[in-house]
C-alpha cells in the first residue's frame, strides 16, 4: 500500500482563505451589479436606442480592424487627391459611393502602389484590397456593395486592370519544411549560425518555437504576440476624428519654436551592441493570401516581414535599495474587478503548459517526462473558439524534444513552484511507484502562470536582459527565421508557415481528415488544406502506377516535396561590401541624394556649428533626406541580394556539372576525392557554454544505453539554461573559428561550465578606456567584459550610446564594478556616477567631471 502523504496545514488554510477572499469579493461584485441593473423605463428607452440605430458593428479580429485601418487610409489619401469627393466620411456614403468610384479608386491603388514597384504587381493583391473596402463600406453604411456593382468590380479588375498594370496570376511557391529540414536548421542554428542574439534566451526560445510550430502546426499567433497596435484599436478613425476636433480647439493659443533644443549625439552609433530592428509594413504584399497587413501572425499563408525600426525596443531600468535593477509598472499584471491576474497578451503562457512526471509501465525503468500544450489563440478565436491540447513525449535527442527546451526554459525563469528543482537531475530521478500513484504534475508559481512563456529581451543600462512580461513579437520572430533560412542556404524564403505546411502534409492520409482538421484548427468540409496547405509537388510514384509496376519507395518523392533538397551551405548571405560599394557609386538617385546630404550637413554645421542648434525646419528636412538616402540604399541593397543569391543558385549547378565531368574524365582526380574524408568542422564560438551544447546536441549516435541518453539530455538542459544566462559579443566582423572535429571531442562527456570570476579579479582602478558597464556585464565573455577601446572618444560614445543613452539624468543608478556591486554601491544621479567612476575607478566619462 503507498504512504499516505500529509498535506502541510498551512498550505490548506492558506487555499481556504483564499477560496472565501474571492467569494466575499464575488459578493461584492454581484451586489454592485444589482444596483446597476435597468428598471423598465430603463428598457423603453434602450428598446428605443437600439431601433434607432440601423448597425451593430460586428466582433472583427485586430487583423480585420487592422486590414479595415490601412485600407480607410488609402481612401483618405485617394480622396485628398480627388478633390471633388470630398472628406472620405462623406466619399464612402452609400449615396456617394458608386461603382465608378470604387473602380477608380482600385485604378489609384494601381497607380500608386503598385505601378511603381520594380516588380509587377499581382492580381490577388487588388482583389483582397477590394475586399477590404467591401469591409470598411459595410461598416459605415450598415448595408453590403450591391450585389450587381460588386460584379462589376470584379470583373473590371480582371480585365482593364489586369492589362492595363499587367497584373500577375501565378501564385507564389509554397515550400514545405519536413523532418529533415527541421534537423538541417537546428544544427545550424545550435552548431554553425554566426549571428549574435541580443541575450542567448532568444536563441533557445526561437528553436523552441519551432519545434512546436513542426510539432503542433500552429501559427506563429499562437506561440508569441502579434498584436496590431493603434491599426486593431480604432479601425473606422472615431477616436482619431474626436481628437483632431478637440485638437483645433486647442491648437489656436498655442506657439511653437522653430529652435530645436534636442540633444545632438553622435553622428552614428555603429559601437551598439545591437543595431538591427523589427517592424512591419502597411502595405499589402504581393503575394498575401489573407488579410492586409504585414505583421500577421494568422494568415493562412506566409508574409513577408520588412526590416523597419522599432523605437520601442528599450526601457530604462531603475535600482532598488539593494541596487538591484528592477522593471518599471509594466511588468506588473494587469487585474480584474476581483483583484485576479488577467492575461495580458495573445501568446503562449506557463498556464497553457502542463509538465508531467508518469509512471513508466515497464518495471525496472525510470519515470517518463510528458506534457500538455493547449493552444487557444488560434485564427478565428474571438467568434469560434476551438482550443486544442497536444501531448508531447521525450525524444532520446535532446535537439529535437521539445520537453527538454520548456525544461530549461522553466528552471531560467525560476517558474517552478517547488523549491529545489533547479537543475534537471531531479526530474530524472523520481520514483512513482514509491509514491502510489500513475504521475506527478509540476506546478508552476502562481506569479507565472498569466506570463508569456516566450518574451521579448529589452536594453537596459546593463545591457540586454529577458522581459518578464513582454512577449516576444511575430516580427521578431519572422526576422530571426528569415535569418536563418538564409544563413542555411536555403533557396526558398524560409517562413513560419513552411513548418505547418510540413505539419498539415504529414498528417495527412497518416491521420483521419477530421484528425487533420483539428491538428490544423480548420473547419471541416471547407477544403483549406487543398486550396492552401497541400504540397505543390505530388506525393505520390504516378509512374509506376501507369505503368503497373509496385510503387518504388526510393525515396525521391520525399526528398522533393522538402526544402532541404535545393539547400546549399555555400550560398552567400550577403553581397560583399567590395561589390555593393561600386553600384552605390553608379546609382544617380543615391548619387543625388548623397550629395544633398552632404551639403546640407556642411551648411548646418558652418551656420548652427551643431545639429541640434539649427531650427526645426532644417533639422527635420536634413533628417529627412538622410532616411531617403538609408532607404534608397536598403532598396537597392535588397534588389541586387536577391539577384546575387539567385545567380548563385542558377551557376552553382552549372559549376558542379563541370567539376563532374572533370571527375569522370580525370580518374586520378576521382580517386584522389574518394580517399579525402569529409570531416565537419567544430566551430569554437565566443561562450564556452555554446560550444559544449553543439557537442551534444550534434551527437546523433544511435544504440546508446538508457543512462547514456538520459546523462545526455540531463547535460543537455543544464548547459540550455546555463547557455541562457550569458551574451555574445557583436562585432562588425567576427567569426567563430573552426577546427577540424574529432570523434573523442564530440563523444566526450561535456565538461561544467565555468563558474563567474570573483570581483577580486577585476581591479578597482581601471584602464582610461575600459567600459564600466561591461565589466561587471556577467553575461558577456571574461574577454569582451574587460576589452579596452582604441580611443577614450569611443569609449565615450559607447557608454553615452548603449548604456545611458535612455537613462533620465535623475534616475538612481548602481555602479556595476563587480567590487562596487558585490557591495550594494547605488548612486543618486548620473552625475553622481559619473563622479563616483572618475574618483574612484579613474575613468573620465563625457562630460569630464572631477571631485566634489
Amino acid at each position: 500500500m503507498a504512504p499516505r502523504i500529509q498535506i502541510p496545514a498551512e498550505a490548506t488554510l492558506r487555499t481556504l482563505q483564499n477560496v472565501l477572499k474571492r467569494r466575499v469579493d464575488a459578493n461584492r461584485i454581484l451586489k454592485e451589479r444589482e444596483k446597476k441593473l435597468l428598471s423598465g423605463e430603463g428598457y423603453r428607452r434602450l428598446e428605443v436606442d437600439l431601433n434607432n440605430k440601423q448597425f451593430l458593428q460586428p466582433v472583427d479580429s485586430e487583423n480585420t480592424k487592422a486590414s479595415i485601418y490601412y485600407i480607410r487610409q488609402k481612401f483618405i489619401r485617394y480622396c485628398d487627391h480627388h478633390e471633388d469627393a470630398g472628406p472620405w466620411r462623406t466619399a464612402i456614403l452609400k449615396q456617394n459611393c458608386s461603382k465608378g468610384r470604387m473602380m477608380s479608386f482600385l485604378r489609384w491603388i494601381c497607380e500608386t502602389y503598385l505601378a511603381k514597384r520594380r516588380k509587377g504587381g499581382k492580381r490577388k493583391t487588388v482583389n483582397q484590397y477590394w475586399r477590404e473596402f467591401k469591409m470598411l463600406h459595410r461598416r459605415v453604411n450598415g448595408c453590403p456593395v450591391d450585389a450587381n456593382d460588386s460584379s462589376e468590380v470584379v470583373k473590371y479588375i480582371n480585365t482593364e486592370l489586369k492589362v492595363d498594370f499587367d497584373l500577375d496570376m501565378t501564385s507564389k511557391p509554397k515550400p514545405v519544411a519536413g523532418p529533415d529540414d527541421l534537423l538541417l536548421l537546428l544544427v545550424q542554428h545550435w552548431a554553425r549560425d554566426e549571428s549574435v542574439f541580443p541575450t542567448e534566451d532568444d536563441r533557445h526560445d526561437v528553436a523552441t518555437i519551432m519545434l512546436f510550430q513542426s510539432y503542433t502546426g500552429g501559427r506563429p499567433a499562437e506561440f508569441v504576440h502579434s498584436s496590431k497596435g493603434k491599426a486593431s484599436q480604432d479601425p473606422l478613425g472615431e477616436a482619431e476624428d474626436a481628437n483632431k476636433r478637440e485638437g483645433l480647439r486647442e491648437a489656436t493659443d498655442e506657439d511653437y519654436d522653430d529652435e530645436s533644443d534636442a540633444g545632438d549625439g553622435p553622428e552614428c552609433d555603429d559601437d551598439g551592441l545591437f543595431s538591427f530592428s523589427f517592424g512591419g509594413d502597411d502595405l499589402l504584399d504581393d503575394d498575401t493570401d489573407g488579410n492586409a497587413d504585414q505583421d500577421s501572425g494568422y494568415n493562412t499563408d506566409g508574409t513577408v516581414v520588412t526590416m523597419t525600426e522599432d523605437t520601442d525596443d528599450c526601457y530604462t531600468a531603475e535600482v532598488d535599495e539593494l541596487g538591484e535593477p528592477v522593471r518599471q509598472a509594466c511588468d506588473a499584471a494587469e487585474l480584474d474587478e476581483s483583484g485576479e491576474a488577467t492575461r495580458e497578451y495573445k501568446a503562449l503562457c506557463y498556464e497553457d503548459i502542463c509538465l508531467w512526471i508518469v509512471q513508466n509501465p515497464k518495471r525496472g525503468e525510470r519515470d517518463l517526462l510528458a506534457m500538455e500544450v493547449s493552444l487557444r489563440h488560434h485564427k478565428g478565436v474571438d467568434n469560434k473558439p476551438k482550443p486544442t491540447t497536444f501531448l508531447f513525449r521525450e525524444n532520446p535527442r535532446p535537439i529535437l524534444c521539445p520537453i527538454s527546451h520548456i525544461l530549461a526554459r522553466a528552471i531560467r525563469d525560476d517558474a517552478i513552484l517547488v523549491d529545489g528543482y533547479t537543475s534537471a537531475e531531479p526530474f530524472f530521478a523520481t520514483d512513482m511507484r514509491s509514491e502510489g500513484v500513475k504521475a506527478m504534475k509540476v506546478h508552476w508559481k502562481p506569479e507565472w502562470l498569466k506570463r508569456p512563456v516566450f518574451r521579448r529581451s529589452v536594453s537596459t543600462v546593463n545591457g540586454w536582459v529577458k522581459s518578464k512580461t513582454e512577449p516576444m513579437t511575430y516580427s521578431t520572430y519572422a526576422f530571426y527565421i528569415d535569418r536563418l533560412g538564409r544563413d542555411a542556404g536555403f533557396e526558398d524564403k524560409l517562413t513560419s508557415y513552411c513548418f505547418r505546411r510540413g505539419t498539415a502534409n504529414a498528417v495527412n492520409g497518416a491521420a483521419p481528415d477530421a484528425v487533420r482538421d483539428q491538428v490544423l484548427r480548420h473547419d471541416p468540409d471547407t477544403g483549406v488544406f487543398s486550396a492552401a496547405y497541400r504540397d505543390e509537388l505530388v506525393r505520390f510514384n504516378v509512374q509506376d502506377a501507369y505503368l503497373e509496376e509496385d510503387i518504388s519507395d526510393d525515396g525521391l518523392t520525399r526528398a522533393f516535396t522538402h526544402m532541404s533538397i535545393r539547400c546549399n551551405p555555400g550560398a552567400p548571405k550577403e553581397v560583399p561590401e567590395e561589390v555593393m560599394k561600386p553600384l552605390f557609386a553608379a546609382d544617380p538617385d543615391i548619387v543625388d541624394l548623397e550629395r544633398r546630404v552632404k551639403e546640407l550637413h556642411t551648411k548646418i554645421k558652418w551656420e548652427y556649428r551643431f545639429i541640434k542648434q539649427a531650427p526645426k525646419k532644417v533639422a527635420k528636412e536634413y533628417e529627412g533626406l538622410r532616411k531617403q538616402l538609408k532607404n534608397a540604399k536598403k532598396s537597392l541593397e535588397d534588389e541586387i541580394g536577391d539577384a546575387y543569391r539567385k545567380d548563385y543558385f542558377f551557376q552553382i549547378h552549372n559549376e558542379m556539372m563541370k567539376r563532374q565531368l572533370e571527375r569522370h574524365l580525370d580518374k586520378a582526380v576521382a580517386v584522389e576525392e574518394e580517399e579525402e574524408e569529409d570531416v565537419e568542422p567544430v566551430i569554437e564560438h565566443q561562450l564556452a557554454e555554446r560550444t559544449q551544447l553543439q557537442q551534444i546536441l550534434c551527437d546523433f549516435s544511435k544504440g546508446l544505453s538508457p543512462q547514456d541518453i538520459v546523462s545526455r539530455k540531463v547535460s543537455a538542459i543544464n548547459l540550455f539554461v546555463a547557455l541562457a544566462s550569458r551574451q555574445e559579443f557583436q562585432t562588425r566582423t567576427r567569426k567563430p573559428r573552426s577546427v577540424p572535429a574529432s570523434k573523442d571531442l564530440i563523444k566526450k562527456e561535456s565538461p561544467a561550465p565555468e563558474p563567474f570570476p570573483p570581483p577580486g579579479e577585476f581591479p578597482v582602478v581601471c584602464e582610461k578606456t575600459q567600459c564600466i558597464i561591461c565589466i561587471g556585464n556577467e553575461r558577456l565573455p571574461y574577454k569582451q567584459r574587460t576589452r579596452t577601446f582604441k580611443r577614450v572618444s569611443h569609449m565615450w560614445d559607447h557608454v553615452e550610446d548603449v548604456h545611458l543613452s535612455k537613462v533620465p539624468a535623475e534616475q538612481r543608478i548602481i555602479c556595476d564594478h563587480p567590487v562596487c556591486k558585490a557591495q550594494g554601491l547605488v548612486l543618486d544621479h548620473v552625475m553622481h556616477f559619473k563622479n563616483h567612476v572618475a574618483t574612484v575607478h579613474q575613468i573620465d566619462l563625457r562630460p569630464r567631471v572631477f571631485p566634489y
